[in-house]
């Protein structure tokens, strides 16, 4: 994120690229970071029109105070390509996802390096949220959070309990059931590397309230949420929390 950027958000929601109500709602559900996610929100067939508007909507995220930000596809995908339009909104970080080595990221920062000198924005100014949605990905951390230009990083749950589920054999509840031990060593790697850890948006209908408590304790301060309608109990959670410490 660009250096100016000091405060750290506690809310990441995630939204399709493609859908003007959806953005609507994004920017009147008071999250402090809004991503354009074009790797699974956005229909293939609509992420060019998704990538030309974005600057417009990062100008209206900028203008509520909130930080705008994107999820592309991977570089050797459409993710070359959807960088080069997006760059144009300066987002505030680019997120990668299904991060399982360390030379994804240091490609994705060679290739900002580029844009941004291109695009007169200062060196570094994109940040890169690596998204960690495997096992491997998670055996691998300590080495993937290195990279320098990190901003953050973050778990993906959802991917996670569903490698979980398909290696194991389990139903997605038992799957979700045995991600804690996993998110807990996420977080420990994130704070060796002295990143934020993002944590991953919960994968059921019900229950968030209770597992966020946990999340907490555990020493989580920010959260990917897909729904607007978590937002304000995230927020309460969280500054409730930051005010005992």
């Amino acid at each position: 994120m660009s250096p100016h950027e000091q405060a750290i958000p506690r809310s990441w929601l995630f939204v399709p690229g493609h859908d003007p109500a959806r953005l609507d709602a994004a920017l009147a559900s008071g999250a402090e970071a809004i991503v354009v996610d074009l790797e699974e929100f956005t229909p293939a067939a609509e992420r060019d029109s998704a990538c030309q508007a974005f600057p417009a909507f990062a100008e209206r995220c900028r203008q509520q105070n909130c930080r705008p930000m994107a999820r592309i596809n991977r570089l050797d995908r459409s993710g070359a390509a959807e960088l080069e339009a997006l760059i144009k909104g300066a987002p505030s970080a680019i997120f990668l996802p299904q991060v399982e080595n360390p030379q994804a990221l240091i490609d994705l920062s060679q290739t900002l390096d580029d844009v941004e000198r291109r695009y007169g924005l200062s060196p570094e100014q994109v940040g890169i949220v690596p998204t960690l949605e495997s096992r491997l990905a998670i055996d691998n951390a300590n080495a993937l959070l290195q990279v320098p230009r990190l901003a953050a990083a973050l778990i993906g749950t959802g991917d996670l309990a569903q490698d979980l589920a398909q290696s194991l054999g389990l139903s997605t509840a038992e799957a979700v059931s045995r991600l804690r031990p996993y998110r807990q060593r996420f977080l420990e790697a994130c704070h060796c590397a002295g990143l934020l850890a993002i944590d991953g948006p919960w994968p059921m209908s019900e229950g968030f309230i209770d597992d966020q408590a946990w999340a907490i304790r555990q020493g989580f301060r920010a959260r990917c949420v897909t729904d607007p309608a978590q937002i304000p109990f995230l927020h309460d959670a969280l500054s409730a929390q930051l005010q005992t410490e």
